[in-house]
């Protein structure tokens, strides 16, 4: 599904498309490379990076879905970190890595920091720490180009999808991984934080990308909100992957006697689902 972005902050420069992003298999969300540290190519810089989103690739490899790293010393040490969706398959991220590693070097070539967002993946590297501390920018906000519509109720969809969301960070909060899927109403989200940070940090990061869902994606069937640290999207079809329902109880031996006429005048009974 075709995305706009809506914002971002000015004092990043960003490419809005590549043909070779258009080519892969995962959708493309967002790139932003800062603008204010390059490297030179006869420097150790450039050598540190190449080794840093290969040990990268490396842990992707080893089925993690989140994995960082450090290589250099100084003002050519590059810390880099990736961090795969919750629900991605060991195949799945391996693949995502391997494509966000060779784009971030076409599309951010010479500089020392930057981030790439895809559906399933985000990789970010630097030349100053970025593990263990909740990081908020930059930021980048993507709308689902549909609109909601009259035949919905809006007021009703926000406050299904704030009823969503708040759930699902409070699920993620407490999960290992710190991230949660789940739908409400024929709303679907996803929220998701790097699993270096504390769960406080976290619940903070998310409930802050619900606050931007208004000035994201109001009006709007779909949203995307990235951050380095945490991102959350919602959608009004199912666009993760869910688990697998769980056997059903072994059935019962068949009466012996006819059963009861049923009170349910379908002839069904009615299931129940609570998230």
């Amino acid at each position: 599904m075709d995305y706009f972005l809506i914002w971002l902050s000015v004092s990043y420069s960003v490419i809005l498309y590549s043909p070779l992003i258009a080519a892969q298999q995962f959708e493309y969300r967002s790139h932003i490379c800062t603008n204010d540290s390059t490297y030179t190519a006869n420097s150790s810089y450039p050598s540190n990076l190449n080794a840093t989103l290969s040990s990268l690739y490396e842990n992707a490899s080893r089925s993690d879905d989140f994995g960082s790293i450090s290589v250099g010393q100084n003002s050519d040490r590059v810390s880099a970190l990736f961090l795969c969706r919750g629900d991605n398959s060991s195949e799945s991220c391996r693949g995502c890595i391997k494509t966000a590693r060779e784009e971030i070097k076409i599309l951010c070539s010479n500089y020392k920091e930057a981030i790439i967002w895809y559906d399933r993946c985000m990789l970010r590297y630097s030349n100053r720490s970025i593990f263990s501390f909740k990081d908020e920018w930059p930021r980048a906000w993507l709308g689902n180009k549909n609109d909601i519509g009259n035949d919905i109720d809006q007021n009703q969809f926000n406050s299904n999808l704030g009823g969503l969301m708040f759930q699902l960070i409070s699920r993620a909060a407490s999960s290992s991984n710190l991230f949660a899927m789940g739908d409400r109403n024929g709303i679907f989200g996803t929220v998701q934080c790097t699993p270096d940070i504390p769960p406080s940090d976290c619940r903070i990061c998310l409930s802050g990308r619900v606050s931007e869902i208004p000035s994201c994606c109001s009006g709007k069937v779909g949203g995307n909100v990235l951050t380095p640290s945490c991102s959350i999207r919602f959608e009004t079809y199912p666009f993760y992957t869910a688990p697998p329902a769980p056997p059903p109880p072994a059935s019962s031996p068949s009466p012996t006697t006819p059963p009861p006429t049923s009170l349910n005048p379908s002839g069904m009974d009615f299931i129940h689902y609570h998230f």
